[in-house]
């Protein structure tokens, strides 16, 4: 699901295990696609994270769930220049290509035109040198706080997420989840440089060893020796001056975006993420709507950006989407690097135009592997066993074939609301969340942004507006069917499950209309308090599942219109590698943000989001079926409990050959267990 999340190491494991999961294996059947060796252009990203360019022009873009650093020539080819794409630790001493990187996020170049990055789940910042090997620099691969005065690579750091050198050859880590920023100095010794360790936000107008932090990310130096941070948790980039005093430079701590033309401390900006300098300007990227924001002589711009989404290449800057801008470069006064993050490209900004220079490559017309998507949330089948994906930041629907062949059957992939009456693949959708297809192959569409539904003809292939209700809450999720063939809508932005009828009419079918909570179980479901419902299911008896998310249930309607909890405790798994109750009633287990859910046979399939994992109930006995609850992708065929998801977002199950589909979003893969 889209949503914003930390990154938590997690190891070791203690789980009841599924003995009938055991044998099942987990393999990609769409997405994944990666396109070394061609045109940047024609390649694919997963979460790209941050951008450097090196002295010679080349190009270095992070992406943190394809565990790969990607280089990109002056003359637009791309490679990975370190990583293999499977998440852990190894490598040090020979070539960065073939060593092992656990969310590989900040870059930076040295003095010497070195990589420098951070392998921040690994703890550890490590470097590639000219002959293109990598070794550790920092940290000593255990999550911690400990080190200053000594060797760098004996200190603890945790989760280090950005990088930056001054002019004297120091290099700075912001140490995320430490509250802090490191600095190696040029014989190798680690101090701390700002951040008192304590989250939270004081300080302003002393020393920055003395000061509150919280959340520390991006990292950028000016030609004064000035240190810029950006307190991201905070919603404030922050400066260390020569003389090692902190203040504040932009942001007023409120989120959203406000404060263009006005001074930047009174300015909203948003979440940051990232920032740079050049010639007098500090940038800052998801500065608010998704921008990146310029401060010139202490007054805040918009740079790049307008709203939130994608609307193509070709664009002026100030009428170009971006969707979670992540890592800058500034080239010149006018030219820029960005990393649309949640649209999986690098955008340049030359001559008053941005373009895409790596990434946005589709695949349409391949097989499912040699595709690519942009943040996957929802799948469906229909009857014949073609499957369907709503393609969230990719404003498509995309269907893979029986043969899996794969193709777009809604959406143009720019952000809009328009084609009704016409073909499907000429209209625009923007951000669809779910995705289902009804006995007869019309397919219908959350399109969550336009907070409607829409109808794609199984004949004609036109779209139309299904159902748009005012009482929508703009959190319209996944769908069903029931046995009589009423289409359900979880609503997670009103906390309720619509039902509609032939027509499109919307009424509640569980839940109080933007009554969010919960009030207890054994009552009617339109008198309940749901929290954030997200996945609805119905089994062959007419018996409604709701994916009721922040309450960490599901919850259970049956044809009475009875709510009662069907599994889940109430409250999140201490730790995702936790047993969770596995092996036990499902009731009396612990789930952490359930979201999508599919029902076969007697047994109920729910994607345990934050817990990383699948889970199943049969007989009111819960188990995984499949998931580690240990993040990072670590490989294809390998059996169901020895997968790794980085975020299960849905589930369904093939009508024809029974298996089980799973959607991991930040994957960009589709994946089968059998």
């Amino acid at each position: 699901m889209k949503l914003q999340q930390g990154c938590m190491a997690v190891l070791g494991m203690s789980l009841a295990l599924s003995g009938a999961s055991s044998a099942q294996k987990v393999t990609t059947v769409a997405g994944g696609f990666v396109g070394d060796g061609g045109p940047a252009t024609k390649a694919s990203f997963q979460i790209p994270a941050r951008v450097v360019r090196d002295k010679s022009g080349n190009t270095y873009v992070s992406d943190e769930t394809e565990q790969r650093i990607r280089k990109i020539t002056k003359t637009g080819a791309i490679s990975t220049y370190a990583g293999t794409g499977i998440a852990g630790y190894s490598g040090d001493g020979g070539p960065a290509n073939l060593a092992k990187l656990n969310v590989p996020s900040g870059l930076t170049v040295d003095p010497t035109n070195e990589l420098i990055l951070s392998d921040s789940l690994n703890n550890r910042v490590r470097k590639v040198d000219s002959s293109g090997n990598i070794s550790t620099i920092a940290g000593n691969g255990i999550a911690g706080y400990s080190g200053d005065g000594g060797p760098a690579t004996q200190a603890s750091v945790n989760f280090p997420i950005d990088l930056t050198y001054d002019s004297g050859g120091n290099l700075y880590i912001s140490d995320f989840s430490n509250n802090v920023v490191r600095k190696v100095d040029t014989s190798g010794t680690i101090s701390t440089f700002a951040g008192n360790g304590t989250a939270g936000f004081c300080g302003d107008g002393g020393l920055a060893t003395s000061a509150c932090l919280d959340g520390p990310k991006g990292l950028a130096t000016d030609n004064s020796g000035n240190l810029y941070i950006v307190d991201s948790v905070n919603r404030r980039v922050r400066q260390v001056n020569s003389a090692g005093v902190i203040s504040t430079v932009a942001g007023n701590g409120q989120g959203g975006f406000s404060g263009d033309g006005g001074l930047a401390t009174a300015a909203a900006i948003g979440s940051p993420k990232c920032v740079a300098w050049n010639s007098g300007a500090l940038y800052i990227s998801n500065a608010g709507d998704s921008r990146v924001r310029s401060v010139i002589g202490g007054i805040i711009n918009t740079f790049i950006g307008s709203t939130t989404g994608y609307d193509g290449d070709g664009h002026a800057p100030l009428a170009t989407q971006l969707f979670s801008s992540g890592g800058i470069a500034a080239i010149s006064g006018t030219a820029m690097l960005v990393v649309d993050q949640d649209n999986a490209r690098l955008r340049h900004l030359s001559g008053g135009i941005v373009s895409t220079i790596a990434g946005g490559f589709i695949g349409d017309g391949n097989k499912g592997t040699s595709a690519a998507m942009v943040l996957p949330q929802a799948i469906a089948f229909d009857n014949s066993g073609n499957l369907y994906i709503a393609e969230f930041a990719g404003n498509r629907i995309r269907k893979m074939d029986t043969t899996g062949k794969m193709s777009t059957v809604a959406g143009t992939g720019i952000s809009g609301y328009t084609g009704d009456g016409g073909l499907a693949t000429l209209a625009e959708l923007y951000f669809p969340q779910g995705v289902i297809a009804d006995s007869a192959g019309n397919l219908f569409i959350t399109d969550q942004a336009n907070n409607v539904i829409r109808r794609v003809d199984a004949v004609t292939k036109d779209i139309s507006t299904f159902s748009n209700n005012p009482n929508f809450g703009g959190g319209l999720g996944f769908m069903a069917f029931d046995g009589a063939g009423n289409l359900y809508a979880a609503d997670a932005g009103a906390c309720v499950v619509w039902k509609m009828d032939s027509t499109g009419n919307a009424t509640v079918a569980a839940g109080v209309l933007f009554s969010c909570g919960y009030n207890g179980d054994g009552i009617q479901a339109t008198n309940a308090f749901l929290n954030f419902p997200f996945g609805v299911a119905f089994d062959s008896r007419g018996n409604m599942y709701i994916g009721d998310s922040s309450n960490n249930r599901v919850r259970k309607v049956n044809k009475a219109g009875t709510i009662t909890t069907f599994a889940g405790d109430g409250t999140a798994c201490a730790s995702s590698t936790s047993a969770c109750g596995d092996g036990g009633s499902a009731t009396a287990a612990q789930l952490n943000f359930p979201l999508g859910l599919a029902v076969s046979g007697a047994t109920l399939y729910i994607t345990d989001e934050l817990d990383l994992r699948i889970r199943k109930v049969t007989a009111g006995i819960i188990n995984t079926y499949a998931g580690t609850g240990v993040s990072g992708y670590n490989g294809n065929g390998l059996t169901a409990l020895t997968t790794n998801f980085d975020d299960p977002v849905d589930v369904a199950v093939n009508p024809v050959n029974k298996a089980l589909y799973e959607v991991d979003d930040q994957q960009a893969r589709v994946r089968k267990v059998h």
